[in-house]
């Protein structure tokens, strides 16, 4: 029971040879009763011959007023020496039996046959078996044969004869056939090559299997650095179920790799993040705190021109502090899965023109020239502007930081590909190379990044990730002429 249990092959075959025992049983008993069946129809037909014999032989049968009892009984007890099972009767026209001989005679027998079925036997002698009542045992339906009598050229009656079944064990009676028993023996036979042949084929189905399940456990076993090589799980390169199997289970143990890279990668992110942003708060913290303690304990030994110069440091490093609490705050926001979007159709060429204006002072007291266009036929997008306003603005924001003086800064908007493309280009250094594929990322500062500018990392994050929320896309690359170009494009006819 154990090796069934822990088994496919052997359920299965088990199962298979408990199916073919079945068919075996059904087999046998659908030939025996064909064979029995054959045998009647036999039996009934030599039958007919013999009463059809019996009557032409002994024409005086047919003079039943005039019967001699005795002599007729001694006469059919001599006919069925080789059949003690079987009885003949002579029956007159109305069905009542005039004399007869049975060794099975039972004390409450009848004296009465039915005619109907032995009139349907004479008037349809090859059709199907035919049964009719024993007048020894009333109620019993017996095979028979009959043949009309006559007297004279009158029909007077009819010879009847019944032909019982021996008195045998019906179990016997199934062993001693010969038709039987070979039936038997080819139903088992062929269920023992089936249950052979099921055991050799599941045998190669489950041997995979068992293989499969194998390098699964070591899968499940294994700690997080020591997770089986994909490569090494076995039966890869077949074409058919288990092939796809092994192919499922390879592509989802490279994909627990991949997510196992994946948070380790996070993870140092976050560790570097981390880092970073500690840098950016102690910095402007260490500033703001340094300046004012200098303020209230040189108090008026400070003048006032001095005094001015420390609370304009200290003010310039609190507003920094501000801007990385709130590039903080935005992109944990946006970054949430709770994040519902405001629609509303914006005409994106007049917003362009808003933030335009709104980095004109810095930008001048920079030495930065700032120049904004776009078409007059610009159609509206529909978009949440508050969004699109802070990508643009973060976009804008950092040009402005990577620009000389003396630069400029050019911020279009224009159709493009069934949408509108914002492009921010400027005149500055440019990315490097080796940071064009990461400046979305988040927490990442480039090789050229610049300490003091209250920048974390986030920026060009959160410009990728409201791209993303409008099911648009961004991209960063370098001019030909020199300097850097981020273009942010936003579909016009977005799903909801």
């Amino acid at each position: 029971m154990r090796i069934l249990a822990d088994s496919l092959r052997a359920r299965i075959t088990a199962l298979v040879i408990g199916f073919c025992i079945l068919i075996a049983a059904i087999f046998t008993l659908a030939v025996h009763f064909a064979h029995s069946a054959y045998n009647d129809e036999l039996r009934q037909q030599q039958g007919l011959q013999f009463t059809h014999n019996v009557a032409l032989m002994y024409p005086e049968l047919g003079k039943l007023e005039h019967i001699q009892r005795d002599r007729i009984e001694t006469q059919f007890e001599q006919m069925l020496l080789l059949e003690p099972s079987s009885a003949l009767y002579l029956i007159d026209d109305q069905g009542r039996v005039r004399v007869g001989y049975s060794k099975q005679r039972s004390i409450g027998g009848s004296s009465h046959v039915n005619l109907a079925p032995i009139r349907q036997l004479l008037g349809h002698p090859g059709g199907k078996i035919v049964y009719g009542s024993d007048p020894d045992f009333p109620g019993m339906k017996c095979l028979f044969a009959a043949a009309p009598i006559y007297d004279g050229n009158a029909q007077s009656g009819y010879l009847y004869m019944l032909m019982r079944p021996p008195e045998t064990n019906p179990g016997q009676l199934l062993a001693s056939s010969y038709a039987n028993r070979t039936a038997l023996l080819v139903a088992l036979s062929a269920s023992l090559l089936i249950a052979l042949f099921v055991w050799v084929v599941m045998a190669q189905i489950t041997r995979p299997l068992r293989r499969l399940a194998s390098a699964a456990d070591q899968v499940r076993t294994a700690e997080i650095a020591d997770i089986p090589d994909p490569a090494s799980f076995p039966h890869q390169d077949r074409r058919d179920e288990i092939g796809h199997l092994s192919r499922a289970f390879r592509d989802m143990v490279q994909r627990l790799h991949e997510q196992v890279l994946r948070v380790r990668r996070m993870d140092a992110t976050r560790r570097d993040w981390v880092a970073s942003i500690s840098h950016d708060l102690r910095t402007p913290l260490t500033s703001l705190t340094g300046h004012l303690e200098t303020v209230i304990l040189r108090g008026e030994r400070l003048g006032e021109a001095e005094r001015e110069r420390f609370l304009q440091v200290a003010l310039k490093n609190a507003q920094h502090l501000d801007r990385l609490s709130a590039s903080l705050f935005d992109f944990a926001r946006l970054d949430s899965d709770a994040v519902r979007l405001e629609k509303a159709p914006t005409h994106l060429g007049e917003l362009v023109d808003d933030i335009a204006q709104r980095f004109t002072p810095a930008a001048e007291t920079r030495g930065v020239h700032i120049e904004c266009g776009y078409p007059e036929a610009l159609p509206l997008v529909a978009v949440d502007a508050a969004l699109i306003e802070r990508a643009i603005a973060n976009l804008m924001e950092n040009a402005l930081r990577h620009t000389p003086v003396g630069g400029t800064i050019r911020l279009v908007a224009q159709p493009r590909n069934d949408g509108i493309e914002l492009v921010v280009t400027d005149t500055g250094a440019g990315i490097a190379s080796a940071d064009v594929a990461k400046v979305f990322e988040r927490f990442f500062q480039g090789s050229q990044q610049r300490e003091g500018h209250g920048h974390a990392g986030l920026g060009l994050a959160i410009v990728k990730r409201v791209a993303e929320l409008h099911q648009g896309h961004v991209r960063a690359g370098n001019q030909p002429q020199g300097g850097a170009c981020f273009t942010l494009w936003l579909p016009l006819n977005a799903a909801e």
